[in-house]
This record gives structure tokens, C-alpha cells and sequence, in this order.
């Protein structure tokens, strides 16, 4: 069974739609799912929105903590933590992104293979009303072909350069991932204290040095929703985040890249 978790935190006009068509992408799939609508300690009001699609498959869980430090990308922490996955796969997703029933067969076939343990794909960046921004999340060209070792991947993905990492960031779109739980007895869980949300691929990096395979799939089979609740462009305590918080991930995550070079 395939769990998904929906991270919620802020009133988003866009969540009711995103729920109903993710939804009915997991019933077109064909596949055994538990969804989980979860609400990291932010807007009690987004209950009303999706209160409606609950039912023996569809949850709606109310965190008594925030897990995403303010942000909705924790929110699959907690889920873990509160003991709320059923599901032998998984996958998070932002609260207003959309995913296609072609996604999720591609990933369930690929995991059908006992040497891998997580599958990822790209996707469309689209404006508000799902209309394409003709850009890729990520470029096909910056994807490394799996044929290379894991360490030489790691190295393409995070811009090595004498032993010390050039960018703090790699080329998995976390929304686009599905992978199988058991990983998490390998690489461990993120520690809640130093998780830097969905852009923090140092966690995923760790599949990598265990010499775990992934498995790349080429379409861009969802559609990454850039709105003016994307968690980026938030606005905290009245301040705009991006680039503030973008100097606080980026150290912090090469910090902890450069230590994985180290073992």
C-alpha cells in the first residue's frame, strides 16, 4: 500500500483542488492507497475545505506540534512520528501541487524491483491555475544517467569540487519521490532539529552512500504549482523569507553535505 501524505499549514485557496484531482489520480491508478491530509499546527480553517473528500481512505490529522518550522514541508515528519503511516511506500506532497495516475503507476513499477528503494520523477512548474510555465522543475540535463556509481551521482548531483560541495542543492524534486519505507531502516529519519524541509537533499544523499539504487523516471508526470503560497515566497512575522531563509538552508546544507564527504 502506498501512503501520501499532503503537507497543510496555510489557508490556500488552492488545496481543495489539488486534494480532488490528486485523488482521483490515485483511484485512476489503480493502486492500494491511505491519503493523509496533514495540517502541521497551522489554519484550523482548512478543514472545511477538504472535510468532504474524508472517508475510509482519506484522513485529516491535526498536529498538536509544528514539525516544519512554520513552513507545510514537515508535515510528513509528524506523520511518522505520530504514528499515522500504514502504507509499505510512501510519498509527501505540497498542499497545492498535482499529480497524475501515470505517476504513480511508473513509481509502483518501479519499485516492484527489490534493488530499488526510491523513485523519482521530474515535473511542469505551471502558474497558479495549472496553466504550464513551459519551464521543467528541474532540466533533463542536469539529471546523472544511473549507470555511474552512487558516489560519482553524488558528486554530479551536489557540484564536488576538492572534496568540498559547490551547491546546496541536488536534482530529486521531494514531492516527486516515492520510495519504500524499509528505507528508513537503512538511512534513518531526518532529525527534527536540524531538517531543513523539502530542499534539504542531504538527507536523501544518504541513500547514495549506502549504495542504495533509485531509479530515475524521464516524463514529467506532475505539476509543481508556483503560487504566492509557495513555501519559499512565504511571508513570516511579516517578513519575506526567500532570501533570508535561503542563506540559513544553503550554509546549513552544505555544512552538512561537507560532512557526509567526510565518512
Amino acid at each position: 500500500m502506498l501512503t501520501v501524505v499532503q503537507n497543510t499549514f496555510l489557508e490556500n485557496e488552492f488545496i481543495r483542488e489539488s486534494t480532488a484531482l490528486t485523488i482521483k489520480a490515485l483511484e485512476d491508478s489503480g493502486i492500494e492507497y491511505q491519503y493523509i491530509i496533514f495540517n502541521d499546527h497551522g489554519a484550523e480553517s482548512i478543514f472545511e475545505d477538504i472535510k468532504d473528500f474524508l472517508n475510509d481512505k482519506v484522513e485529516y490529522f491535526y498536529s498538536p506540534i509544528n514539525y516544519g518550522k512554520r513552513q507545510c514541508s514537515g508535515g510528513w515528519l509528524g506523520a511518522f512520528d505520530q504514528n499515522l503511516v500504514k502504507g509499505d511506500l510512501f510519498q509527501s506532497i505540497g498542499q497545492d501541487d498535482v499529480f497524475t495516475s501515470l505517476f504513480y503507476k511508473k513509481a509502483i513499477e518501479a519499485l516492484k524491483s527489490p534493488n530499488i528503494y526510491l523513485s523519482f520523477c521530474n515535473g511542469f512548474k505551471t502558474h497558479e491555475n495549472l496553466t504550464m510555465i513551459n519551464e521543467l522543475l528541474t532540466p533533463l540535463e542536469k539529471i546523472t544517467a544511473y549507470t555511474e556509481s552512487p558516489r560519482e551521482v553524488f558528486n554530479q548531483w551536489f557540484g564536488v569540487i576538492d572534496n568540498k560541495t559547490t551547491r546546496a542543492n541536488n536534482y530529486i524534486p521531494h514531492p516527486g519521490v516515492v520510495y519504500k519505507v524499509e528505507l528508513h531502516s537503512k538511512i534513518g529519519l531526518p532529525d527534527l532539529d536540524t531538517f531543513r524541509g523539502t530542499s534539504d537533499f542531504e538527507y536523501w544523499a544518504r541513500i547514495l552512500f549506502n549504495n542504495l539504487a533509485c531509479h530515475h523516471e524521464p516524463l514529467p508526470l506532475w505539476l509543481y504549482r508556483r503560487s504566492k503560497y509557495t513555501a519559499g515566497d512565504e511571508i513570516i512575522d511579516g517578513k519575506h523569507n526567500d532570501r533570508d531563509l535561503g542563506e540559513v538552508y544553503r550554509q546549513s546544507i552544505r555544512d552538512k553535505y561537507d560532512n557526509l564527504l567526510k565518512m
